[in-house]
């Protein structure tokens, strides 16, 4: 290039060189203006609803629905799987904005457990002394957690399992058949039936139940249905899920009448909890039985609570090269 080529583009370059000093001095006094944008929080993430409105995502044996929330690229959350009550469903748990509002604001997602019914009866779980007998509820939920971890970003490792009813019943069944594919359990009004389990498999894990006192309808004794099924015992359930004695003493009747004291004192919607935490067991799983004074309900809010308890506040590495099998 000749010298005087240079000389001709000398006013082009000082000008380039002023306007990209311009647009500089603009982003900078922009940015400083509005600051970085903050970092999105779990609740204002919106949940998605990754399964097909009709049918759902399905696996052998029968289908969930999940409701996911928006995590950065390469991370996974953590999951609540919730089992309906009776003759509840799938579609009818991820349409209860309570439970999505919880997964939300805990930035995890909401799996929907499908339960299954035979012609003219609603759907229920088949567990062990259920009055249902329409499938392997342990060889379900097994696929229903291995299809999740390979559709979607959820850690295998941080799964809690809850339900309301015969959903808390099932979910007593899988913290004594599967504690070791969930991190924790946070049944409400429902517990194992009769035949009672003669044993549990290990470890003990977490477990975090609510009941209220004057439910009727699965008392915390439990009790006989006409079909000739029977309701198990709430107290009893603890000790054959921890043997050893160290919830013995909570079957003393002035705790009931603590619970009902507690919400005359300070009524409250959803009513308020009186809890026992279990000491001297066998590991260091967490078991809490919780008390109220209202009947056969749910809230959101005591799985939200469950969830904050059980598991860690942050979320550890995703394990890698897991084997998955069912159940």
């Amino acid at each position: 290039m000749s010298a005087r080529d240079l000389a001709a583009g000398q006013p082009l370059a000082r000008w380039l060189v002023a306007l990209a000093a311009t647009l500089a001095a603009t982003l900078a006094a922009t940015f400083a203006l509005t600051g970085p944008a903050p970092a999105q929080n779990p609740a204002e993430r919106k949940a998605v609803d990754s399964c097909p409105t009709e049918g759902g995502c399905l696996v052998d044996a029968g289908s969930y629905r999940i409701i996911l929330p928006q995590v950065p690229a390469g991370r996974r959350s953590g999951a609540i799987l919730y089992f309906h009550g009776y003759q509840g469903s799938a579609d009818e748990t991820i349409a209860d904005q309570g439970l999505v509002g919880v997964a939300q604001r805990l930035g995890v997602a909401l799996i929907a457990a499908d339960g299954m019914g035979a012609e003219g009866l609603g759907r229920t779980w088949s567990y062990p002394g259920s009055p249902g007998r329409n499938r392997d509820e342990f060889a379900y939920v097994g696929h229903v957690l291995d299809d999740v971890a390979r559709r979607f970003p959820v850690d295998p490792g941080r799964i809690m399992a809850s339900g309301f009813s015969q959903g808390g019943s099932m979910v007593w069944y899988l913290a004594c058949r599967m504690p070791a594919r969930f991190a924790g359990f946070a049944p409400i009004a429902g517990a194992f039936w009769e035949p009672l389990p003669s044993g549990c498999a290990g470890p003990r894990p977490n477990l975090i139940h609510v009941h209220g006192v004057s439910d009727t309808t699965v008392p915390l004794a439990g009790r006989s249905l006409r079909s000739g099924y029977k309701q198990g015992d709430v107290f009893k359930s603890l000790a054959i899920l921890a043997p050893g004695g160290c919830t013995a003493s909570w079957a003393a009747d002035n705790w009931a009448a603590d619970a009902r004291a507690a919400d005359r004192e300070a009524p409250a919607d959803p009513p308020e909890l009186t809890c026992r935490l279990a000491s001297n067991c066998d590991g260091p799983a967490r078991l809490e039985l919780c008390l109220h004074s209202g009947g056969h309900i749910a809230s959101a809010a005591w799985v939200e609570r469950a969830w904050k308890l059980i598991m860690p506040q942050e979320a550890p590495p995703a394990r890698t090269g897991a084997s998955l099998t069912f159940p």
